[in-house]
């Protein structure tokens, strides 16, 4: 942890430890068989990544993909 915070690491993890946190997560992913509960990862210093979001609007789902749609169109305006 020390040699982490003098060297402005984010998390007091290498590189290696990050390797061998995946490698122990698709060994154990390897040998699931179906019908037993899956493993879990091994938990990681920093935040889920697939949870974070990237944009924030206040558009609905619908008015989001018709904004999308008028875009790949072309159409820049509202009628």
């Amino acid at each position: 942890m020390l040699f982490a915070a003098q060297h402005g690491w984010d998390f007091p993890v290498s590189r290696e430890w990050i390797q061998n946190a995946d490698s122990m997560d698709q060994f154990a992913a390897a040998q699931w068989t179906k019908g037993s509960p899956r493993p879990k990862p091994y938990p990681r210093p920093w935040p889920n990544a697939n949870t974070n979001r990237l944009g924030k609007t206040n558009l609905t789902p619908a008015a989001a993909r018709e904004v999308l749609r008028r875009n790949r169109e072309g159409l820049t305006h509202v009628d």
